[in-house]
């Protein structure tokens, strides 16, 4: 589930946080509809995602880079947040960002060989019911819906681990457990 201020904010819009279902462009007029109404014609950049990252040490906290192998630039990628907890490296000196924002004054165009930054995540830990790292963030639409093995890696305290989109969630995906 998304929470308020790492997957949803007033950055993204309802369909980049794929909260359409609860967006009903024909009831009464209601703040934001206009703009909502214009992001649904166009088609939202971003998608909010879930991923099951391949972590076995670690785990994600918020602004991780998330790489792609993809070959070209969506033009979706914004600076990091820059609200992620602190990490500290064994010194214990404080560490912000990551090897992939450090020394780009631009972030679009982060490329390492045929992968490239194509957004950041919001949240994630570990999933203890399901056994499994998880994280969330924003991809280009484009990339939203693949469940590809090996298209994607998250970047976790200098380390890409391999991750791919989870499109229905691991535990309870028709929401049952909710309702009982």
């Amino acid at each position: 589930f998304p929470t308020w201020f790492r997957e949803l904010r007033p950055i993204y819009g309802p369909f980049e946080g794929s909260m359409d279902r609860f967006i009903k462009l024909e009831k009464n007029d209601f703040i934001g509809r206009e703009a909502s109404a214009k992001e649904q014609a166009q088609g939202p950049k971003l998608r909010r995602v879930s991923f099951i990252v391949d972590a076995a040490d670690a785990d994600v906290m918020g602004d991780e880079p998330i790489w792609a192998k993809v070959g070209k630039d969506y033009g979706t990628v914004e600076k990091p947040h820059g609200y992620g907890a602190p990490r500290f490296d064994t010194t214990g000196k404080e560490v912000r960002g990551s090897k992939a924002a450090e020394g780009a004054s631009a972030v679009r165009g982060i490329v390492d060989g045929e992968w490239r930054v194509v957004g950041w995540v919001t949240s994630g830990g570990y999933a203890h019911y399901v056994q499994k790292s998880m994280a969330q963030g924003y991809v280009p639409a484009a990339l939203a819906e693949d469940e590809s093995a090996g298209l994607f890696e998250i970047e976790i305290l200098g380390h890409r681990r391999p991750a791919r989109i989870n499109v229905e969630p691991p535990f309870d995906p028709s929401g049952e457990k909710m309702r009982t």
